[in-house]
């Protein structure tokens, strides 16, 4: 990709920077608004054991696209990859609205992964073509403030919404926002095309990573629930599983950009890490989507209240993690941080199996902040330890693979921990339920404190250690 041959004024750069920040906030707001609107929807779609679905099939189509749009971008241009993306993301979230069962939610939130899953990327990267790099990191900070902003805004939004509208509304207030930003980038944005297509896209590595990651969700949700282990259905998915996975590693070691190139895999401090952000974020996603469901379900609150307190868990993440890169910078430290983390996150968690129908506001809010704190400590360190046990040429690589590691740990962590809700519900009470939900979490907290003991530490490099300090931002493909 050429750069501009100048850069744009002042002025311009903020006409065309609003409605990068407008659907960034968007692309962030789909991640949480759902959390405190699922009980809702699925009591009106008369499908509560389906309702997890809605954000995992999000998670998972996002992941994948992510790494392929971005490649895209490189290749075509990223004005016209980045006008598909918004395009599909509101086609997906009209559609979503209009839902009339789960079955066809669940499908157009596929459909809006599609698109969100270039959102952020692309933004990230549009922002380095406009701006200098003598004023980067001002603007990669706000980028990050509105993500952070997103985040928060989700739940209260979507609480709000299912309240006091309807829980449609959590989807179709993406489309006034998300038609202006389309518009603006149509008439003001202008990029440079590419002198010629670089590089090829793994299309044949995105299919079967979107295969193997299916089958194995459904295994692990379908089986002993819905099936029996022992099933035609639960043995057929466990035979694709097996299948897809050693068909997908021959695809990567055999393609000439591989969606996850498999020297990365050959570093023992890059597959703990990764790991580690699967762990971490399957925790962070039972927190977000069943604390507002022990809420609504046990304490009879209503879903606006319920999405209050999704956001001590999320600040509580967030101020770790600003406050443990800046330590990591300037130490060069790293190994403590996830031993800390699992430690804090594994205490908050049974904690939080001890809530009942009584539990008042201080006995719901600190062990949230304490689970956010030690989540936090996981997401900045795993992301730093990955990419430093990379070279720098696959640093890009490496950082959007153990991003789908992310995803993939939110969609486990929804489809799994709702299929375990479901089996508790129709054997014991909610209460009941809910505390077998946050005891279960415990050993995938140990498996992480496990990983983290295991993991050498790596002297950070000199860029690694920019990274942590918020001074350089790097790009998912």
């Amino acid at each position: 990709m050429t750069t501009p041959d100048r850069a744009p004024t002042r002025r311009t750069l903020l006409v065309l920077m609003v409605p990068l920040m407008l659907v960034l906030f968007l692309a962030n707001l789909d991640q949480t608004i759902v959390a405190a609107a699922l009980p809702t929807i699925g009591r009106d779609l008369d499908s509560a054991s389906g309702a997890s679905w809605v954000v995992t099939a999000y998670l998972l189509t996002s992941a994948i696209t992510t790494l392929i749009l971005g490649k895209l971008g490189d290749m075509y241009g990223r004005k016209r990859v980045f006008q598909f993306s918004i395009a599909v993301f509101l086609a997906g979230s009209l559609l979503c609205g209009l839902a009339p069962g789960i079955g066809a939610l669940i499908a157009f939130r596929a459909l809006q992964g599609i698109g969100g899953g270039g959102l952020n990327s692309l933004v990230q990267a549009i922002t380095g073509d406009l701006v200098p790099a003598r004023r980067r990191a001002a603007w990669q900070a706000l980028t990050g403030v509105v993500a952070t902003l997103a985040l928060v805004a989700g739940p209260l939004l979507g609480g709000a919404f299912a309240e006091g509208l309807s829980w449609r509304w959590i989807f179709w207030i993406n489309l006034p926002i998300g038609v202006a930003a389309l518009l603006t980038v149509a008439a003001k944005l202008h990029l440079p095309r590419p002198t010629a297509a670089r590089g090829r896209v793994d299309y044949a590595g995105a299919a079967l990573v979107a295969a193997l990651t299916t089958a194995a969700l459904l295994v692990t949700t379908w089986g002993g629930t819905t099936y029996s282990w022992t099933s035609p259905v639960v043995l057929g998915l466990l035979a694709a599983t097996v299948l897809a996975l050693f068909a997908y590693v021959r695809a990567e070691r055999r393609a000439a950009e591989p969606l996850t190139p498999p020297r990365l895999f050959r570093s023992a401090v890059f597959d703990l890490a990764g790991l580690q952000f699967f762990l971490a974020t399957l925790v962070l996603f039972v927190g977000m989507l069943h604390v507002p469901m022990f809420l609504e379900t046990v304490q009879h609150t209503t879903a606006f209240t319920a999405g209050l307190y999704v956001i001590p868990l999320l600040l509580g993440l967030v101020a770790a993690a600003m406050i443990s890169g800046p330590l990591i910078a300037r130490t060069g430290r790293y190994k403590v941080y996830p031993v800390l983390g699992s430690l804090l996150t594994g205490g908050a968690m049974l904690w939080l199996a001890q809530w009942d129908a009584a539990t008042g506001p201080f006995g719901l809010i600190t062990p949230l902040v304490v689970a956010g704190a030690g989540l936090g400590l996981f997401v900045q360190v795993s992301l730093l330890a990955g990419q430093n046990a990379a070279a720098y040429a696959d640093l890009g690589a490496a950082t959007g693979t153990l991003n789908f590691f992310k995803s993939f740990g939110g969609a486990v962590g929804a489809a799994l921990f709702g299929a375990i809700l479901t089996h508790a519900l129709a054997h014991g009470t909610a209460l009941a339920a809910f505390h077998t939900v946050f005891l279960w979490t415990l050993p995938f907290m140990g498996a992480a404190l496990l990983a983290a003991l295991a993991m050498r530490e790596k002297p950070l490099s000199e860029e690694m250690r920019e990274v942590a300090a918020g001074e350089v931002e790097v790009r998912e493909y």
